[in-house]
């Protein structure tokens, strides 16, 4: 799971970025994607965690025809090995994707199913859906991966300069246990 909410944070290093692009990927022509939107915040939010590497698809962890479970942990070594070698010959950098956000729409959407959450809690789900929504845009439009990962990192930076934050963090190394305040 994305545990960062736990320590006062959004996912970052891509974390939240890569939800926004899976989402858009799970977007139809035709497709009521506001309840998706809401599922994705939620997931993140919440720090969902998997119980197991096949619930995990269901979270939105992993992606189905990309990442593969191996049950057996003392295989897991050979069978990445085995499938870097087979991808290797053919292998060439991703293009650059783009994806398809919700702006203002969305974020209407998400600010208003806040509920019963601390302050710093709804604080730290808004800025969930601001990267998830591709931030404030007039309505619904396409961004780049890399608009996304700028949008990330400014607001998961903009949590870190927090003092509810640096308090759950410290919390957490001298509990091991969250803090809600």
């Amino acid at each position: 799971g994305l545990v960062e909410v736990g320590v006062g944070l959004i996912p970052g290093g891509g974390g939240t970025k890569e939800f926004a692009l899976r989402l858009s990927d799970s977007f139809y022509q035709g497709d009521v994607q506001i309840p998706k939107l809401i599922e994705a915040c939620k997931t993140l939010a919440m720090a969902s965690v998997a119980t197991s590497a096949h619930e995990a698809y269901n979270h939105g962890y992993l992606t189905k025809g990309r990442d593969f479970v191996v049950p057996n942990v003392s295989r897991n070594i050979s069978e990445a090995k085995k499938k870097v070698l087979e991808l290797a010959p053919t292998y060439t950098q991703p293009d650059k994707r783009e994806a398809h956000v919700l702006g203002r729409t969305g974020l209407g959407a998400l600010y208003t199913v806040a509920n019963y959450a601390s302050e710093h809690d709804i604080k730290i789900a808004k800025k969930i859906a601001f990267v998830l929504c591709g931030g404030d845009l007039s309505g619904p439009q396409k961004v780049s991966e890399q608009y996304l990962l700028d949008i990330e990192r400014e607001a998961f930076l903009s949590l870190c300069g927090e003092q509810k934050t640096l308090e759950r963090i410290q919390h957490m190394l001298q509990t091991n246990k969250p803090l809600r305040n």
